[in-house]
Parts: C-alpha cells; sequence; structure tokens
C-alpha cells in the first residue's frame, strides 16, 4: 500500500508540475494584458476579465493535477509485467496524458470565450503532454519498480 501512495503522490507531482506551465503562461499573460490596459486604455482582450484569467490559470492546474493522478493511479495499480516493461508503460502513460489533456483544451475554450488562438494552441499541445507523461512514466512509477517483486 505505500508505494501505491508513493506512486500516486509522484503522478500528482508530476501533474502539479506540468499544469503550471500552461498557469503560469496564462498568469503572464493576465499581467501584461493589464499593464496595457492601465497604460493604453481598455482593448477587446478576452483576459481584461479577471474571472476568465482565473479560470485559465485555475483550470489550467487542475488539469495537470488530474493528468498526475490519474496516470499515478494507474501505474499504482497496473500488473507488475505491464508496468516492468518500458514500451507497454510509455504507451499507457502516453494514452493517459495525452486523452486527458484535452481538459486544458476546454479550459481554454471557456476562458477564451471560444477564440481559436488559445484552443488551437491546446490541441497541439495534446500529443506533447502525452510523450512528457510517458517520459515521466518511470520516474513515476519508481516506488513500484524498485519494491520487491512477491511471487
Amino acid at each position: 500500500m505505500g508505494t501505491s501512495r508513493a506512486v500516486l503522490r509522484r503522478g500528482l507531482v508530476f501533474g502539479l508540475r506540468a499544469g503550471a506551465i500552461p498557469a503560469v503562461a496564462c498568469a503572464v499573460l493576465w499581467a501584461m494584458v493589464m499593464v496595457t490596459r492601465w497604460v493604453h486604455g481598455p482593448t477587446d482582450s478576452t483576459l481584461e476579465d479577471p474571472p476568465r484569467a482565473v479560470l485559465a490559470v485555475l483550470g489550467s492546474l487542475a488539469v495537470g493535477a488530474v493528468i498526475g493522478a490519474v496516470t499515478g493511479l494507474v501505474l499504482a495499480y497496473v500488473p507488475q509485467r505491464l508496468l516492468a516493461s518500458a514500451p507497454l508503460r510509455a504507451m499507457v502513460c502516453f494514452a493517459i496524458g495525452g486523452t486527458l489533456s484535452f481538459g486544458e483544451v476546454v479550459v481554454m475554450a471557456v476562458s477564451s470565450r471560444g477564440g481559436y488562438g488559445p484552443v488551437l494552441l491546446a490541441l497541439a499541445a495534446m500529443p506533447v503532454v502525452g510523450v512528457v507523461t510517458a517520459a515521466r512514466g518511470r520516474e513515476i512509477a519508481a516506488a513500484r519498480l524498485a519494491a520487491p517483486r512477491h511471487v
């Protein structure tokens, strides 16, 4: 049970770090838009609306946390032979990360009022999230991989 918790915790930490990347990008953009608004007056930017900016930041963090938690949960309970096989583990992690990153597309669609740029960027990032999740699969499952096997 301890190794399962460790794998889940590692997955959650990975997810929060991964979700922080778009969250920080949204926060920086929001700050830049607010400075521009203060200097040049109002524009028609979506990020001038603080609730939408907060939704973009917190939604990105939440999507990252879900990706990490689900990855950790799956890696904590898959059969050991699947976990020990690097290609199979990578495919499972890629599928989880790539599929669940669609949540970021939804967050960007809602927070940008359907703007094409953020949505297309989030769509383009889906395979990247899958690849990064696959690459980090061994690190997330490290506690289980190092645990002695019971026969």
